[in-house]
């Protein structure tokens, strides 16, 4: 996790950048649409390297779960440790990784439409170029913010992912929703925490009163719940 941390912050340090590089003479309007087609660009630039350190995302958190697996598996056939392996790939490992180019790439296109609202805000006000400039310079922190969000969140996925199609893999169909145990646990997580869940059929994690969301452990925004599949059988019979 900590190795796409620092890759999405220099993507949130990069947007900081274009946002600040404006000319300090210029109308709101025409500076925030300079910076905003500079920032839609840069998302386009990425295109190729978000796929690349998603890709390594992704294979190194497939190999971190496979290694849990080994060791809570103890001797694994040599059948189920090929489907072990495979479980995650094609579509499925393809669906995953453009999620992940998606939110990279959400960076600079969210940070553009912030400096869209903040050049009307100032417009608004009448304090015009004054209150742009306070503005731009908290949208390094706001995008710096949401870069570790995706970071966190997009880890946790992943490991939830390959845990879900490895364990299915060789027949379980439902686990045990666990919490980390603090106090900073979702009070409907905190509900969740020892109930048996279905892998088809994700429970309701939203809070009352949010919009509703269905999804497993570590698939929602800052979610550290984890999962514990079960099976039929002997756990890892091939």
């Amino acid at each position: 996790m900590a190795w796409y941390h620092k890759r999405l912050k220099r993507v949130a340090r990069q947007v900081d950048r274009i946002a600040r590089d404006y000319s300090a003479a210029a109308d709101p309007v025409k500076a925030a649409s300079e910076i905003q087609m500079r920032l839609f660009s840069y998302a386009d630039e990425i295109d190729a390297w978000a796929h690349e350190i998603s890709g390594i995302m992704l294979k190194r958190a497939g190999a971190a779960d496979f290694e849990t697996w080994k060791l809570v598996g103890g001797e694994l056939s040599a059948e189920t440790r090929k489907r072990l392996k495979d479980a995650l790939t094609g579509k499925a490992y393809e669906d995953l990784q453009n999620l992940q180019v998606d939110l990279i790439k959400s960076l600079p296109r969210e940070a553009a439409e912030k400096v869209q609202e903040m050049a009307q805000r100032s417009l608004m006000t009448g304090e015009r170029f004054a209150s742009f400039a306070e503005d731009i310079k908290r949208l390094g922190p706001i995008t710096m913010s949401r870069a570790i969000c995706i970071a966190r969140t997009e880890t946790a996925r992943a490991r939830t992912s390959y845990t879900q199609a490895r364990a299915q893999a060789v027949g379980s169909t439902h686990y045990i929703w666990h919490t980390v145990g603090d106090g900073a646990v979702r009070p409907r997580h905190r509900q969740l925490d020892g109930t048996i869940q279905s892998w088809n059929d994700p429970p309701i994690t939203s809070e009352p009163g949010q919009k509703i969301v269905h999804s497993h452990p570590g698939q929602l925004w800052n979610c550290r719940c984890w999962t514990e599949p079960l099976f039929p059988k002997s756990k890892y019979e091939s």
